[in-house]
């Protein structure tokens, strides 16, 4: 409850009634009040004045991004086109020209362990524990169990 200046006692549950609607898209047409009930129209001084379309100014232009470099390769193994935004001299698309990566083996030390301590069936555990990665372009292709 609210109370206005005429000590009067206003409900204030409900919201107001709406009779004008904001205008809506591009246009710079303010739209004229719409008339909720169909009882005669009011004066000129009792109309509220319309909302009018907030437009925003940008003082700073938006820099332009230039278009990035799209380069386009055939794989020479499957004859399979790919675009890539890497250019020829990175590491990964050597490798992709030459048509396979160059691995490098690396075993853990638990698997190392495993392998003396029970030598038949370490060896197995051995290479499970193993992180394969390529020499040329440094991905790792075999992380292993305990990568």
């Amino acid at each position: 409850m609210i109370i206005d200046s005429n000590s009067n006692m206003v409900n204030s549950d409900n919201p107001p009634a709406y009779e004008y609607v904001a205008p809506q898209g591009p246009s710079d047409i303010v739209q004229s009040p719409i008339q909720v009930d169909k009882q005669e129209p009011k004066s000129a001084a009792q109309q509220a004045p319309s909302p009018l379309p907030v437009v925003s100014l940008h003082v700073t232009p938006v820099p332009v991004m230039p278009e990035p470099r799209v380069y386009h390769y055939q794989n020479p193994v499957t004859g399979e086109h790919l675009a890539s935004l890497l250019p020829p001299d990175h590491p990964e698309m050597v490798c992709l020209q030459q048509g396979g990566h160059v691995s490098h083996t690396k075993f853990g030390i638990l698997g190392i362990i495993a392998a003396i301590v029970w030598f038949p069936l370490g060896i197995g555990l051995c290479l499970l524990d193993r992180r394969v990665q390529c020499k040329r372009c440094g991905i790792v292709i075999d992380e292993g169990i305990c990568g």
